[in-house]
């Protein structure tokens, strides 16, 4: 793959600690840099192909709520996850209130 040039401008100290790693390496400042680019690129999408199925969710949720909708809305709880829903939320069955 042939070579092309990349301008970029940055802080004076940053442009220093490149020089200073790719030096320890023995590498070239372009190397260093391609090789450190490259690298978190590849982390990033990792990162968000891991993520895409919540980002997809997310973005699922949004458009139901601008609709109006929920995706709970048909949800039907047990008499028992009723009641640990109560519990968390600090209010009383509807047994326990008729007590």
């Amino acid at each position: 793959m042939a070579a092309v040039r990349l301008s970029i401008s940055m802080p004076a100290e940053v442009r220093d600690r490149i020089k200073d790693h790719a030096a320890r390496l023995g590498m070239d400042v372009s190397t260093f840099v391609t090789i450190a680019t490259q690298a978190q690129m590849d982390q990033q999408d990792r990162v968000s192909k891991v993520f895409e199925p919540f980002e997809q969710a997310r973005r699922e949720a949004e458009a139901g709520a601008e609709e109006g909708t929920w995706l709970g809305d048909h949800l039907e709880l047990t008499p028992e996850e009723q009641a640990e829903v109560n519990a968390i939320l600090g209010r009383a069955s509807g047994d326990q209130a008729a007590a």
